[in-house]
C-alpha cells in the first residue's frame, strides 16, 4: 500500500523526518514545476529533504517539448485556448448561480430565520455545474491526448523514459508547490501518476491539490474577484477529499455562508484544511485521519481534532 503525507506550508517542518517516516532508503524524486523559471533553484528543497534528491525537472522538460515540437505546440496552445473559453463560460453562469443562492438566503433567513432547506436546493443546480465543467475539462483533454497521443511523439517518449528511470532508482518522491496549473500539466504530460506506482509519496502547499482527483480554487481575496471554482483535474492520488493549502490566508474564517456553500458544492468529498504545520495521512488513497486537520462543515465551520473525524 503506497504511503502518502500531504503537508501545507513548510512553516517549521521537519522534511527530512517526514520522508524517514516512510521507512525507506535512497534518494528522492523532487518536482518543483510548479515554480516554473525557478524550477531548478531547488537548494533549499534538497536540504530540507536531507539532501541527494532528484529534480525531475518537468518544467524545463515541458519547454523542451513546445521548442522541439511544433506541432505538439500549437495543438497545446489551442487547448489552452478552448479550456479558457469553457471557463469564462463556467465562471459567468457561477457568478449568477452563487447570487441566486445569496438572494435565496437573504429573503428566507430574514424572514424564518432560517434558510437551510431553500439553499440546499439552490445549491443542487451549481453542484451540477462544477460537475459539468470538470466532465468538460476532462473530455478536452481526452480528446487532445487522443489525438496527440505523447507517447507517439518522440520529444515526449524520450522525456518519459527519463523521468521513469529517475523515479526507478528513487525510493520516494516529494511533490513541491508554486502555480498548481502549471504543476498540473508537467504532472499529466510526463505520467507521474502511473510512475508513483508503490512509492511513497509528500506533498505540500499547491502540491497537495494537484495530487487530488479535482482542483478548486478558492480564494476570498482574489484580486479579480473570482468565485471559488473548479479549477482542473489533479492526478488523483488523493482521493475523496479537496485540498485547500494555506488556507488561513486565502479563506474568510468568519464567513459561514460563503464556507457552507463551499462544503455543500463540493460534498461528499471533504474539504480539507492544510495550513502551515498541518499534516495528512493517506491509507489507500484516501485520509486516515480527518480529525488531524481542519475541515469545512456543511454549516460553515472550520474544525479541527475530534469534531472533524
Amino acid at each position: 500500500m503506497r504511503q502518502v503525507t500531504l503537508l501545507g506550508p513548510l512553516d517549521g517542518v521537519d522534511l527530512a523526518a517526514e520522508v524517514g517516516a516512510f521507512g525507506v532508503d535512497g534518494p528522492v524524486a523532487l518536482v518543483t514545476a510548479g515554480w516554473e523559471e525557478g524550477e531548478r533553484n531547488d537548494a533549499d528543497a534538497d536540504r530540507r529533504l536531507g539532501g541527494g534528491s532528484r529534480n525531475l525537472n518537468l518544467y524545463g522538460r515541458h519547454l523542451d517539448v513546445l521548442e522541439s515540437d511544433a506541432g505538439y505546440a500549437d495543438a497545446q496552445r489551442l487547448l489552452r485556448t478552448q479550456l479558457d473559453e469553457l471557463r469564462e463560460v463556467y465562471l459567468l453562469r457561477l457568478r449568477r448561480a452563487l447570487a441566486g443562492v445569496e438572494v435565496i438566503r437573504r429573503r428566507f433567513a430574514e424572514a424564518h430565520g432560517d434558510a437551510g432547506p431553500e439553499i440546499v436546493a439552490a445549491i443542487d443546480p451549481i453542484r451540477a455545474l462544477d460537475q459539468s465543467h470538470a466532465s468538460a475539462i476532462e473530455a478536452a483533454y481526452e480528446r487532445f491526448y487522443m489525438h496527440q497521443a505523447p507517447h507517439e511523439r518522440p520529444g515526449i517518449a524520450r522525456h518519459r523514459e527519463e523521468v521513469a528511470q529517475i523515479v526507478a532508482g528513487c525510493a520516494a518522491i516529494a511533490i513541491a508547490g508554486g502555480h498548481v496549473g502549471v504543476l498540473n500539466g508537467c504532472l499529466h504530460l510526463f505520467n507521474l501518476a502511473a510512475l508513483i506506482e508503490e512509492r511513497p509519496l509528500i506533498a505540500w502547499s499547491s502540491g497537495t491539490m494537484a495530487v487530488s482527483e479535482r482542483i478548486v480554487v478558492a480564494d476570498d481575496d482574489d484580486p479579480a474577484g473570482r468565485p471559488d471554482e473548479v479549477y482542473d483535474i489533479g492526478i488523483g492520488v488523493a482521493r475523496g477529499m479537496l485540498a485547500l493549502p494555506a488556507a488561513a490566508t486565502r479563506l474568510h474564517a468568519h464567513d459561514a455562508d460563503a464556507l457552507a456553500i463551499l462544503a455543500q458544492r463540493c460534498a461528499p468529498s471533504a474539504c480539507v484544511i492544510l495550513d502551515a504545520g498541518d499534516r495528512l495521512e493517506l491509507h489507500a488513497g484516501r485520509p486516515a485521519d480527518l480529525g488531524s486537520v481542519g475541515v469545512v462543515t456543511d454549516d460553515g465551520r472550520i474544525v479541527r481534532g475530534v469534531d472533524a473525524a
